[in-house]
């Protein structure tokens, strides 16, 4: 088994004299008490998530300085203990922390890697936000439509310039796969989804494709939420399809506004919900 990457590099990055890396000053001693330098007037509670705050954030740093990066093995606890001169409860609590928003996987019985930093954790929370936002005033699920529809009718001009037409071959069958739905009455959620991925595949953007993914993930959830009588599949499909064939045109004026229409009816299903 090779000796990872960090643990290879440890011995030299420690100054003569001490026991393990950089710690943390203003955290915590080895007993558990928190150090000098708090101000008076923060509470126990906050003092003590600023405290985690700081020992998430050094091992953040930990990783970008080793040089590790998503599958790399991390130091075990006791190494992060010594290292960073915190207790096994702070440790455990940071890595807790982080494996929620994906910058570790905690593989129990194998130890703790690099994640893959996903965007799912942003995905939930924003989903979980329209819904409630679709319980009072609608005013967050708004703007949650309106970075949408910025995102992806900024970049349908972009598209344009560089689909091919093997790629314009796809998105057809992911229209076909999406008016077939609408034939039987169906709004085809899946199918929707594979029809956006697949437009702006081209593109080529790993990033770009997660965050988009997200947005759509949002918007599936909501359409959970929306009562029946307010799903048109036939306009769903026509909306669609105006996009494709702007697209297939290479028409970016009319392909920007055919998805500006796609997001009009989104609203106004989201206004027909309010006022069923």
């Amino acid at each position: 088994m090779s000796t990872p990457r960090w643990r290879a590099r440890d011995s030299a990055r420690r100054a003569p004299g001490r026991a393990g890396g950089a710690r943390i000053a203003g955290v915590e001693s080895r007993r558990g008490h928190a150090l000098a330098g708090q101000p008076a007037q923060v509470s126990p509670a906050g003092r003590s998530r600023q405290a985690q705050q700081a020992i998430q954030d050094a091992i953040k740093e930990l990783i970008l300085a080793e040089g590790l990066v998503t599958g790399d093995p991390m130091p075990t606890e006791a190494e992060l203990m010594e290292r960073l001169g915190i207790s096994r409860n702070s440790v455990r609590e940071a890595l807790k922390a982080l494996q929620a928003v994906d910058i570790v996987e905690v593989r129990h019985g194998f130890g703790t890697y690099v994640g893959d930093c996903s965007l799912d954790p942003f995905a939930d929370a924003l989903a979980f936000r329209g819904r409630m936002s679709l319980r009072t005033d609608k005013h967050d699920l708004y703007e949650i439509m309106d970075l949408r529809q910025a995102l992806e009718a900024g970049l349908i001009g972009q598209l344009i310039h560089v689909v091919t037409d093997d790629q314009l071959a796809l998105l057809k069958v992911r229209l076909d796969e999406l008016v077939a739905h609408s034939a039987q009455g169906e709004a085809g959620d899946r199918a929707d989804r594979a029809f956006h991925e697949q437009l702006f595949a081209p593109l080529g953007s790993q990033l770009m494709s997660q965050l988009l993914r997200v947005f759509w993930d949002v918007y599936h959830d909501l359409n959970r939420e929306l009562a029946p009588d307010v799903l048109d599949p036939a306009q769903i499909a026509d909306v669609h399809r105006a996009i494709y064939l702007a697209v297939a045109a290479r028409d970016s004026e009319a392909a920007v506004a055919a998805m500006h229409d796609h997001f009009t009816g989104i609203r106004e299903r989201i206004r027909d919900q309010r006022e069923a």
